[in-house]
């Protein structure tokens, strides 16, 4: 006779049951993949896309940024030589480079999380952000303005903002991996390395 129990939770926090009721405070289905369809993003995953959600976008303003910083020193050199400085044609264009830059990686996050309920960082750690309840891709609403906008909102409030982020942060060490604003939104993050 086997010991199992359906409704002993695993070590994600989920029950191996896939019955459990809508609203239990437990996903039907996302576990860890006895009898799911889906498995939680691992730490090291959800870390590293949110660090390459972090600096991918400085790779894309990069050029621009030392574009001005050498119209600057440019400008310098005019002005200790005694001449009129004139805004060099490099510092324009870096300026150009980092607006054209910040708004394609705006619309490039906002498509894939509109399409694929991904950021780039977690299409490049193949995760994805998916509705707590259902296990189906977030929708935009969930996947940006809640988890993201909402959540952005919270972390600028001067003084409390920094505290809840830093909450916010070590809630990735529950039994579900969800962050507050997983919670704010009903998702959480699964691993689609097997898809």
């Amino acid at each position: 006779m086997s010991n199992y129990n359906p409704n002993f939770p695993n070590n994600t926090g989920f029950s191996d049951n896939p019955y459990v009721p809508v609203g239990s405070g437990q996903s039907p289905y996302i576990d860890s993949g006895h009898q799911s369809t889906a498995q939680l993003a691992s730490l090291l995953q959800r870390f590293c896309g949110a660090l390459l959600d972090s600096l991918l976008p400085s790779l894309f303003l990069l050029p621009g940024y030392f574009m001005m910083i050498f119209g600057a020193i440019a400008m310098e050199q005019q002005n200790q030589a005694g001449g009129n400085p004139d805004l060099p044609i490099v510092s324009i264009l870096g300026l150009a480079i980092i607006i054209i830059g910040g708004l394609l990686t705006l619309v490039l996050q906002i498509y894939l999380l509109a399409t694929r309920s991904q950021t780039l960082g977690k299409y490049i750690m193949k995760t994805q952000i998916v509705d707590f309840e259902t296990g189906q891709p977030a929708d935009f609403v969930k996947a940006a303005v809640l988890r993201i906008l909402v959540n952005s909102i919270i972390a600028s409030i001067p003084c409390v903002g920094a505290i809840y982020s830093l909450v916010d942060i070590f809630f990735i060490f529950r039994e579900d991996r969800r962050c507050i604003h997983d919670l704010l939104a009903g998702t959480t993050v699964i691993d689609i390395s097997n898809r």
